[in-house]
C-alpha cells in the first residue's frame, strides 16, 4: 500500500519540479529587474517624488510579484515534499529551493511589504523616506540572492534524472 502511494506521488515529481523552477526563475528575474532598474531610479528621485511615484505604481508591481511569490512558495514546497517522500537524489535541491523561496517570502512579509505601506501612507518625512528606502534596498538585495539561489536549486531539481523509478 505504501509503495502504491509513493508511486502515485511520484507522477507529480517532474511537473512540480518544472513549475517550481519556472516560478522561482520568474520571481528572481522580477526581483533582479527591480534591483537593476527601479532601485537606482528610486534612489535618484527626491523623497517626495519617490513617495508619489511609489504610491502611483506599487500596486501594479504587487499584482505581478505577489502571485509569483505565492506560486513559487507553494510549488517549491510541494516539490520538496514529493522529492523527499520519494527519497530522490533531487530532494536536497528541491528542499534548498523551498527554503530559499521561504526566505524571500519571509523577508517580503516582515520587511518589504510593511515598508511599502509606509511609503504610501503619507506619514514619512524626507529623511525617514531615505532611511526606510535604504533598509528596503538592503533587504531586497538579500531577497535577490535568495531568489537566485532558489531558481538555481529548483532548476537542478527539475533537471535531475530519477534513478530507480
Amino acid at each position: 500500500m505504501e509503495q502504491q502511494h509513493i508511486r502515485g506521488v511520484a507522477r507529480w515529481r517532474r511537473p512540480l519540479a518544472v513549475v517550481s523552477a519556472v516560478l522561482a526563475g520568474l520571481l528572481a528575474g522580477g526581483m533582479v529587474l527591480i534591483q537593476v532598474v527601479l532601485v537606482p531610479f528610486w534612489r535618484a528621485t527626491p523623497p517626495a517624488e519617490f513617495r508619489q511615484w511609489f504610491t502611483a505604481h506599487a500596486e501594479r508591481i504587487r499584482r505581478l510579484m505577489v502571485p509569483l511569490g505565492a506560486g513559487a512558495g507553494v510549488s517549491s514546497a510541494a516539490s520538496a515534499v514529493v522529492h523527499l517522500v520519494g527519497r530522490r537524489q533531487q530532494g536536497p535541491s528541491s528542499l534548498a529551493a523551498a527554503v530559499a523561496t521561504g526566505g524571500v517570502l519571509a523577508i517580503t512579509l516582515t520587511v518589504n511589504e510593511p515598508a511599502n505601506h509606509r511609503f504610501t501612507d503619507g506619514s514619512l518625512s524626507d529623511a525617514e523616506t531615505r532611511d526606510l528606502l535604504r533598509t528596503w534596498v538592503r533587504w531586497h538585495r538579500v531577497r535577490v540572492v535568495l531568489g537566485l539561489a532558489a531558481a538555481v536549486a529548483a532548476a537542478a531539481a527539475a533537471g535531475g534524472r530519477n534513478r530507480g523509478g
